[in-house]
């Protein structure tokens, strides 16, 4: 029998327990303040009409983390930080990572050619992983207005399904030769993750990264549009919007750019690329060092990562996806972080205010 006095130290060992449980998310996360910086980024985002999320941090502080408008103005329904929004492109981080976690569990090599996983397809045996992750294939985009507009897209579409729409499209160039972004690319590494670890992408991305770092307001979207926590997609403007033009299957976006998530748990991604609690330092390094210039002077591209020319350090991807935008900035010795998600096609607005969210963080935080 137990004794009261070892029922309570048990119960007071499985109270410490579960404290340390509870609290985990809040130790890794600081919040300070700076109110002269707020206000000038309340305004600068007012002037600029936006409507989305932003999250800015340095050196692991998060020293704003907002939402603005709304996220469903037929329901009145605003903005937060913990707001759930498409992040398409920016998806791209999370596959090439994927990449580098089954390179080191030795069932991939970035200098396997694509016939490896996929035999038939042509001039596999001159295109590698490598050039996949690059965008240095020259596999065409498989994305263009005749295939958005067809009946196949407005439905559940497989991952071999949408290969076979390009792969049969002659190369633009030599692989290894050029840089030409194309979601092609990434949809053949998805593939390839599903077919080397035996589960489908929504589960190897959820049990390798999503779960680990908790994120647990971001995963594969399948669709479904809870408006309590999802931004509803617009495009036009905040005084004058409408629903997208296109209405796709997520799955036509797969491992290029179908995720869903939060500037909160962008911000717990961000610091997840500081550690090795994903992948090597090693792989991270490889990750993101240039491996094609994109335009003199002005960026390069790594895997799944831009790599900007200035300021130095500077990295980030952007995404848009038929009603939503997004975009990230990080530089790994400032460890500034900038996350700006947006629920209307505005692509090259955020990509602007995140570079001036950016340089403001650089002036209030020392």
């Amino acid at each position: 029998m137990i004794t009261h006095i070892k029922r309570i130290a048990i119960i007071a060992l499985v109270f410490c327990i579960l404290s340390a449980c509870s609290s985990e998310s809040k130790e890794i996360i600081s919040r300070k303040t700076n109110n002269d910086m707020e206000v000038r980024v309340d305004k600068y985002l007012k002037d600029k009409k936006f409507n989305g999320s932003i999250l800015m941090a340095k050196e692991g502080d998060i020293w704003i983390s907002k939402g603005y408008g709304m996220a469903n103005f037929e329901k009145g329904i605003p903005n937060t930080p913990t707001t759930r929004f498409r992040i398409g492109s920016v998806t791209k981080q999370f596959t090439s990572l994927s990449i580098m976690k089954l390179q080191e569990q030795g069932l991939v090599n970035v200098k396997d050619t694509l016939n490896r996983y996929i035999p038939d397809y042509p001039n596999g045996d001159q295109i590698t992983l490598h050039h996949l992750l690059s965008h240095t294939s020259g596999i065409q985009e498989y994305l263009s207005t005749y295939l958005l507009s067809s009946p196949l897209f407005q439905q559940y579409t497989s991952p071999y399904e949408l290969i076979n729409t390009f792969k049969q499209e002659p190369l633009k160039f030599t692989p290894g030769t050029q840089f030409s972004y194309s979601n092609s690319n990434y949809v053949l590494l998805g593939y390839i993750i599903e077919k080397v670890s035996k589960e489908s992408y929504t589960d190897y991305i959820n049990n390798n990264i999503l779960r680990p770092l908790h994120m647990l307001d971001s995963g594969y979207d399948n669709n479904i549009y809870n408006e309590d926590n999802h931004a509803k997609g617009y495009e036009g403007t905040v005084e004058e919007h409408s629903d997208p033009f296109y209405n796709i299957d997520m799955s036509l976006a797969f491992s290029a750019g179908a995720l869903y998530s939060t500037v909160e748990d962008l911000y717990l991604w961000d610091q997840a690329l500081y550690t090795n609690k994903l992948i090597t330092a090693a792989s991270l390094d490889t990750m993101f060092t240039p491996k094609i210039v994109v335009e003199k002077d002005v960026a390069s591209y790594a895997y799944g990562w831009f790599v900007f020319a200035g300021p130095e350090n500077l990295v980030g991807h952007g995404g848009n996806i038929f009603g939503y935008s997004s975009v990230i900035l990080k530089n790994r010795e400032t460890k500034n972080v900038v996350i700006v998600l947006c629920n209307f096609d505005s692509y090259a607005d955020i990509s602007n205010i995140a570079r001036d969210l950016n340089n403001m963080l650089d002036d209030y935080i020392k």
